[in-house]
């Protein structure tokens, strides 16, 4: 009797003990969305509170002609410099202005389109500290452009 009670100890710690090695380690999770062939660079250039810019950097990986484009919030002026610019290996630089310390966020905006479709990498860039949680989710729509989707 006790010879069995020493087995079944034994064999539990045993199978206890080996059970790491009896588990399969969960697989990564990995987005069913493709990634954007495009690398985005966007900083801010200078304090916010006086005039201030932004740069920003976006190359194409896949060989196609890439879209940036740098999105202002209401409340922040646009003081020299392009926008957009279009090209394989595309780089700018926008002088800007904030009206008020508010917090705002500005938007750099890379896209690549085929025939196909388009695709698009959005870096968010923070003036003033993080806005206020919007309602909804910002989504983009067919033709790229940011959107904010809510529910009543």
């Amino acid at each position: 009797m006790k010879t069995r009670r020493l087995l079944f100890v034994a064999a539990l710690f045993a199978c206890l003990a080996a059970s790491g090695a009896l588990l399969a380690p969960r697989p990564t999770r990995t987005s069913c969305k493709p990634s954007a062939p495009i690398e985005l660079e966007a900083s801010l250039i200078g304090d916010p509170i006086s005039p201030f810019g932004v740069h920003a950097k976006a190359t194409s990986l896949s060989g196609d002609e890439v879209e940036l484009e740098i999105i202002l919030p209401d409340g922040v002026i646009h003081l020299g410099g392009e926008r957009k610019a279009r090209g394989k290996n595309v780089e700018t630089r926008v002088d800007l202005r904030a009206q008020d310390q508010n917090p705002r966020r500005i938007f750099v905006r890379a896209s690549i389109s085929d025939g196909t479709g388009r695709v698009s990498r959005i870096i968010p860039l923070n003036i003033f500290g993080s806005p206020p949680e919007q309602k909804g989710a910002l989504k983009v729509d067919k033709r790229g452009d940011l959107i904010l989707e809510g529910s009543p």
